[in-house]
């Protein structure tokens, strides 16, 4: 029985896809659109390590993050959430920083249905802030599940062995995300409420 519902931020809660590939862009010379869908198949900091000869030194974290108070968030997401975390404790594993991702929840008022957000502050990898999650919070694997939209973030709780629902609506497309394993691949966000009951 899931008790813990972990979602990634970026592609997932706000799906700003086109913002991270502009702003990647900016970052990395000449990145096309594959070589950013593909830097999200691992770590995306490590991914992004193997492209840096080609690093314009621009802060795209920084950058990103800035974005963050314009950025509203969808309808369907809101309700989604709010009903969701009537039942199950919900939080945030993010690769970016804390403090934008704050200022998004607190701009749109959901930040209140989150009980913890751990970003880059808390660690490089996600598959070590999943490990945190477990001893902070005393979940059992079997008892958590993580919401993503990338490959990369689907082998890093594959490592750790917490179960995924992936989401095509962002960074990936579903025969990308198939290759991770993930529970289910869902389309629409409001489709979460009955996914997390069935597992």
């Amino acid at each position: 029985m899931i008790k813990l519902i972990m979602f990634d931020f970026d592609g997932v809660i706000d799906n700003n896809y086109e913002l991270s590939f502009e702003l990647n862009g900016k970052k990395i010379s000449c990145l096309t659109r594959e070589e950013h869908k593909k830097i999200y198949e691992g770590n995306i900091h490590l991914e992004r390590e193997k492209l840096k000869c080609r690093d314009t030194g621009f802060d795209f974290l920084k950058c990103l993050s800035n974005t963050r108070k314009t950025r509203k968030i969808k309808d369907e997401v809101r309700k989604t959430l709010e009903n969701l975390s009537e039942d199950y404790t919900l939080g945030i594993i993010s690769s970016c920083y804390e403090y934008g991702i704050r200022d998004y929840l607190q701009t749109n008022g959901v930040g209140n249905l989150f009980s913890f957000l751990y970003g880059l502050e808390t660690h490089k990898l996600k598959s070590h802030k999943f490990k945190k999650v477990l001893n902070d919070f005393n979940f059992k694997k079997e008892e958590c599940v993580f919401i993503t939209d990338t490959l990369g973030d689907i082998l890093e709780a594959n490592k750790v062995g917490i179960n995924t629902i992936a989401v095509d609506f962002g960074y990936h497309e579903r025969e990308r995300l198939e290759k991770g394993n993930p529970l289910k691949i869902i389309s629409r966000f409001g489709e979460l409420i009955e996914t997390v009951k069935s597992c």
